[in-house]
């Protein structure tokens, strides 16, 4: 009796390993590396905002497949493209930033009128925002990497 529940347990063990291993990886999806880091300005951790890796036209294996991540409370930011902070696609990317006040939910300019709201001031120079205009640019490269964004006036 022992010998059977043991062998049913080492058929279930073996199955729940097969599903875990096979079901993380989609052939179709690009490749990525993983990117953590830190985000500051003036020498300070931002402590909210957005850091996105666009990648650079015919650089990355990914296309335009862009990756986020948002900007904790001391400063630290993980990428996610297709799950969560599994990176960006390998290759050259365009480094966004946008860190600004948070929106307060508006009020009508007249009763009974539309609600009109006040756009969130930046925090950081605006060449950050734009992937134009943006500074940053760094490579993703297989397996995991810290970059640290150091922005500047």
């Amino acid at each position: 009796m022992v010998g059977r529940i043991m062998s049913v347990s080492l058929v279930a063990l073996g199955v729940t390993l097969a599903a875990v291993g096979c079901g993380g990886s989609d052939p179709d999806r690009p490749k990525l590396g993983k990117v953590t880091g830190t985000v500051t300005y003036k020498g300070k951790p931002l402590t909210k905002g957005t850091v996105t890796f666009t990648p650079i036209s015919g650089k990355g294996e990914g296309g335009d497949q862009i990756a986020s991540g948002e900007i904790q409370s001391d400063g630290t930011y993980s990428l996610t493209n297709f799950d969560t902070d599994d990176g960006a696609v390998l290759g050259q990317h365009a480094v966004t930033v946008r860190s600004g006040e948070e929106i307060v939910s508006g009020k009508p300019a007249t009763p009974g009128g539309p609600i009109e709201y006040k756009l969130p001031k930046s925090s950081i120079p605006k060449k950050y925002e734009s992937v134009g205009s943006t500074p940053l640019k760094y490579t993703v490269e297989p397996g995991g990497k810290t970059i640290d964004l150091e922005l500047k006036d």
